[in-house]
């Protein structure tokens, strides 16, 4: 019984490598669009000599895209815990019958 309670507890959270993952995915993805907001920034600035607002802009505009892309993605992770565990309440349900 103990081994199966551990089990559901890893299942519904996850291991803790593909937390770590998840996490390093998400504040990579925050990181790589903000740069790449900074360098399209830059290169704007450049060209329009509109110096600093192009760099302002498309960092904002990359913490947005990045912080968009945490929160769809906790979204799905969340929707699937949930299918997850209806899932295995229905398999439990008819285990029992």
């Amino acid at each position: 019984m103990k081994n199966e309670s551990s089990k559901n507890d890893r299942s519904e959270g996850g291991s803790l490598g593909a937390q770590i993952m998840m996490a390093s995915e998400m504040g990579a993805a925050i990181v790589f669009l903000s740069l790449a907001g900074y360098l399209g920034g830059d290169q704007l600035d450049s060209r329009l000599n509109c110096a600093p607002w192009g760099v302002v802009g498309g960092i904002l505009l990359g913490l947005t895209l990045g912080l968009a892309f945490v929160v769809k993605r906790s979204n799905d992770m969340d929707r699937q815990s949930r299918l997850d565990k209806e899932r295995r309440q229905k398999d439990a349900e008819s285990s029992e019958s």
